[in-house]
């Protein structure tokens, strides 16, 4: 019982300490590789802890194995927006600017009925008060009224990358960026995230530069 113990407690420390690194979030906002690294590290420190004859680098290892892989997925992912757009996927618009998307309803295989649920569980009445509906990465669904829809905000620019879609929704073109970004004083590789809403506003951010020592 005490050796039980002892190694229960010691995968947990380890667990703790290996969940820290990798940075995870609450469970409901888990992406889907994070999601799976969650499930098989909770099968294989299951193991040790059940039968006193497994080693416990046999959770150790694989575990620290999983936690390289993660912290090295994540830092690719940053680097390369193709990678990050196919394991992350993107938001979808269930509803645009009052319009609802019944290709994207049947594409994510969401009925009418479980969005009607989720509009009445956000605190509105119906789905003619529904400026937006934004299925989002993490598989929730994200509801903004009419009166807020002017405000809501889609990036041009993320770390450097232009997102031309964006443009497309918001009606503008590159040539209406390059006066922003002229006007900002700023080249396109330099802006960390650049907003802009559907009225127009925009709202820039700069790429921090590395501070110097010495």
């Amino acid at each position: 019982m005490a050796a039980i113990f002892i190694r229960t407690f010691l995968i947990y420390l380890f667990l703790s300490i290996a969940i820290r690194i990798m940075g995870k979030r609450q469970i409901g906002e888990l992406e889907t590789n994070e999601l799976i690294s969650t499930l098989v590290i909770s099968e294989v420190v299951a193991l040790p802890i059940a039968d006193p004859d497994i080693p416990l680098l046999n959770a150790v290892v694989p575990v620290l194995l999983i936690v390289c892989m993660e912290i090295i997925l994540s830092f690719i992912k940053n680097k390369s927006e193709g990678l990050k757009k196919y394991v992350e996927g993107e938001p979808l618009f269930l509803v645009y600017n009052g319009e609802l998307k019944q290709d994207a309803l049947a594409d994510t295989r969401i009925s009418v009925n479980e969005l009607l649920c989720e509009i009445r569980m956000q605190g509105i009445a119906g789905i003619e008060d529904v400026g937006y509906a934004i299925l989002e990465q993490n598989g929730k669904i994200s509801v903004f009224k009419n009166s807020d829809s002017e405000h809501l905000s889609h990036p041009i620019i993320v770390d450097g990358e232009l997102k031309r879609e964006a443009l497309g929704l918001i009606g503008k073109d590159e040539g209406w960026l390059k006066n922003i970004l002229r006007d900002a004083d700023i080249a396109e590789k330099d802006v960390f995230l650049l907003t802009a809403t559907d009225n127009g506003k925009t709202h820039l951010v700069r790429k921090e530069k590395p501070c110097e020592i010495g």
